[in-house]
């Protein structure tokens, strides 16, 4: 544990090593994972005096919450981090606090994941993508059109996903998934020609991120896929490295990317994820029932307003991309729909079963609204 925990924490900042340091000892005062001895400076008897009288008169421990998270000050997951503090707060009357570190100080989502699961940090907010790691079948949830709408992604994750997954696998990994919450369906933007149908992306440069649920969704349609860091990809955009990109809504929005040569938006949909109310497995077992309560329902709050704003934002979002000048463009989704086969064969792949895909694409149908 010592050893994983040194090699998580050398690829974080010495600014951000201090500030987990620091809030470890705080946070886990009530955990296994990650809970520090008495001080060598204090003797034997004042400790068994301690004991004695906290055994005679129990008082609740107070209880302090790191949350990382990628999200930049504008962003839905922001402000849903926000609520959750609020609620986290006032529902404990102030013995519970959360300390929030957003816009990637702590690392990135795959960091941030491990940092939780050996407690440097006692929550995070990540997608599946990063906790695929821990548990394979979360690489499902993010396969290429299988959903019809956010009410139909909800119902996936929130039941029969959910049921499945809670059996302890995630958990034998260091990490436990309070809910998922949102972040949106993907979409596509280029600077080259109006996509609208699927042979329109073919012969495209599309950059997206590493996960193969994204590279197989363009390699379908025919895109010479490119991965580029996200904190690289406004210039390789305007350098014309690549063609076009991928992302919700909001995030095209919030980085101005009409200035990055991307005329053209197509409301594809074509990926939807979550982001995940994640936290240190050995810290969620070490707090009591009422606690444990208190984080499920304000992040539960959260994930309403979370997935409310994600909602409603984005044809604002939209009307803001088509006066900036971009060209929006509507698609019908069972058209590219139909050339995602070898997509889902890769996906099932990378999980490792077929039998699990299969499994996965039998809820999604039960699960049409």
């Amino acid at each position: 544990m010592i050893q994983k925990e040194n090699m998580i924490m050398k690829k974080i900042s010495r600014r951000s090593f201090l500030l987990a340091s620091g809030l470890v000892t705080v946070g886990a005062a009530l955990s296994a994972c990650g809970g520090s001895s008495a001080s060598t400076a204090t003797s034997s008897a004042a400790s068994t005096a301690a004991s004695t009288a906290a055994s005679a008169a129990p008082a609740a421990a107070s209880v302090s919450i790191s949350l990382g998270h990628f999200g930049a000050a504008n962003e839905p997951v922001t402000a849903a981090a926000e609520t959750f503090k609020q609620q986290v707060e006032e529902l404990s009357g102030g013995t519970m606090t959360v300390e929030i570190h957003g816009n990637s100080e702590l690392g990135d989502a795959k960091e941030m994941a491990e940092q939780t699961s050996i407690n440097a940090i006692q929550a995070c907010l990540v997608s599946q993508g990063s906790l695929d790691k821990y548990d394979i079948r979360y690489a499902l949830v993010t396969a290429p059109y299988v959903y019809q709408s956010y009410e139909h992604a909800y119902a996936v994750v929130d039941g029969p996903f959910a049921e499945w997954v809670n059996d302890g696998a995630l958990e034998s990994k260091g990490l436990h998934n309070v809910g998922a919450w949102d972040y949106g369906f993907r979409n596509l933007t280029n600077s080259k020609r109006e996509v609208k149908h699927p042979e329109d992306v073919k012969g495209l440069t599309i950059r997206t991120p590493s996960e193969v649920q994204k590279v197989a969704c363009f390699e379908a349609l025919g895109a010479n896929v490119q991965q580029v860091a996200f904190s690289e990809l406004i210039t390789a955009l305007k350098q014309n490295t690549v063609d076009g990109q991928e992302n919700p809504i909001s995030t095209i929005y919030n980085n101005a990317m009409w200035e990055a040569n991307q005329k053209y938006l197509s409301l594809t949909h074509h990926t939807w994820e979550s982001v995940n109310l994640t936290v240190c497995n050995d810290f969620w077992q070490g707090l009591t029932d009422d606690q444990r309560d208190i984080i499920q329902k304000a992040s539960d709050a959260a994930r309403d307003q979370m997935r409310s704003e994600v909602q409603n934002s984005e044809a604002d979002y939209v009307k803001k991309l088509q006066d900036e000048g971009m060209i929006v463009t509507e698609v019908d989704m069972d058209e590219f729909k139909a050339a995602m086969a070898p997509a889902w064969d890769k996906v099932a792949e990378y999980e490792g079963s077929k039998d699990d895909m299969d499994k996965f694409l039998a809820m999604v149908d039960d699960c049409k609204v």
